[in-house]
């Protein structure tokens, strides 16, 4: 299979809401999607495999940072390194548009994706209690580190 990153378009939005509801509990609504796509400060990309839908992600830019918003890879796509280079793509993506810092939050019982986010780069920096409904757990805090923090 092919695999093909593309900046999200708005004809995306129909599959990328179905993927959303079957991900997660407190799923974004097509019309939050089809903002976020209008703003100068988001960047989304969709990940095709063979003409469909395997994943997207995204980010909101407030000058040299970026706080990713969404990350999702479908179920049967996933462990095929997907969630790795969508992310990798949109972090080079981002640096072209001058981010420097990347920060994110993720369920401190999502194991796997702890561990893509360390591959790269970023490292827990706290937890947020509470953070999230359905069910209700914490989120771990991550920063990726530029140069200039170490």
């Amino acid at each position: 299979m092919k695999i093909k990153i593309i900046e999200m378009q708005p004809e995306d939005l129909a599959q990328v809401v179905e993927l959303e509801r079957q991900i997660f509990s407190q799923p974004w609504s097509e019309q939050g999607f089809a903002s976020s796509l209008k703003s100068p400060d988001t960047l989304y990309l969709s990940v095709w495999m063979d003409d469909r839908l395997a994943g997207y992600c995204g980010f909101l830019q407030s000058f040299d940072e970026a706080d990713i918003t969404n990350v999702a890879v479908g179920g049967e796509f996933r462990g095929q390194g997907i969630g790795y280079q969508m992310l990798s793509e949109l972090m080079e993506r981002g640096r072209k548009r001058g981010i420097e810092r990347y920060t994110l939050e993720v369920r401190t019982g999502n194991e796997a994706a702890l561990q893509l986010y360390r591959k790269l780069g970023f490292e827990c920096v706290g937890i947020r209690k509470g953070f999230y409904e359905k069910p209700k757990e914490d989120a771990a805090i991550m920063w990726t580190v530029r140069d200039s923090d170490q």
